[in-house]
């Protein structure tokens, strides 16, 4: 059979996009972006842009880390440390550390460290240290120390350190350093140190010192020092 071109079988190809008329009027950018070709050669993306951009966030993310890492080393600074002792409690509620001694409490209200002794408690309100001692009680409300003795509580209210002796109380209510002595008490009120003595209390009111002697009681009331004797009284005005 002779073949002619009416009986030839026309074959036309199907409308439609070809695959290199879409792949040319298309460009992928950076980071996975598909832009028409017109949009792309308009306003092209440089290859740092995405670089700039991760860049960007990961610093931003770095500080944020460092800021909430700066807020918790911030809120452990500004608490003390509470360490319970042999029988003795051991309480911080400011910036002071706290620690408990063998029976004997410890309690840091302020910026100062309460350490409990053997049987005497420590309480420190302000930014001065307090120290139980033997039985002796230490409180300190101000920016003085407190030290507990044998027996012989000590209070500091003021600038001035208080010493408890051995069953001599000793109490600072100003600049002026009290000690107590072997039964006797020492107050200071003033610039003036007190000390009490074997059963004498020494009492310094003024800038002067007071020191009580065996038995005998010491004021002073002034610039001057009084000193106690063996079962005398000194008094300085």
């Amino acid at each position: 059979m002779k073949r002619t071109n009416e009986n030839r079988e026309i074959v036309r190809p199907k409308r439609g996009f070809r695959l290199s008329t879409i792949v040319a009027s298309a460009v992928v950018v950076a980071g996975g972006i598909v832009l028409p070709a017109a949009a792309a050669s308009a306003s092209p993306m440089p290859a740092s842009a995405t670089v700039s951009m991760a860049t960007t966030h990961h610093d931003k993310k770095d500080e944020h880390h460092k800021k909430d890492h700066h807020k918790k080393d911030h809120k452990k600074k500004d608490h003390g440390n509470a360490t319970g002792g042999k029988g003795g409690n051991a309480t911080s509620n400011g910036k002071g550390d706290a620690t408990g001694g063998n029976g004997g409490n410890a309690t840091s209200n302020g910026k100062g460290d309460a350490t409990g002794g053997g049987g005497g408690n420590a309480t420190s309100n302000g930014a001065g240290d307090a120290t139980g001692g033997n039985g002796g009680n230490a409180t300190s409300n101000g920016k003085g120390d407190a030290t507990g003795g044998g027996g012989g509580n000590a209070t500091s209210n003021g600038a001035g350190d208080a010493t408890g002796g051995n069953g001599g109380n000793a109490t600072s209510n100003g600049k002026g350093d009290a000690t107590g002595g072997g039964g006797g008490n020492a107050t200071s009120n003033g610039a003036g140190d007190a000390t009490g003595g074997n059963g004498g209390n020494a009492t310094s009111n003024g800038g002067g010192d007071a020191t009580g002697g065996g038995g005998g009681n010491a004021t002073s009331n002034g610039g001057g020092d009084a000193t106690g004797g063996n079962g005398g009284d000194a008094t300085s005005n």
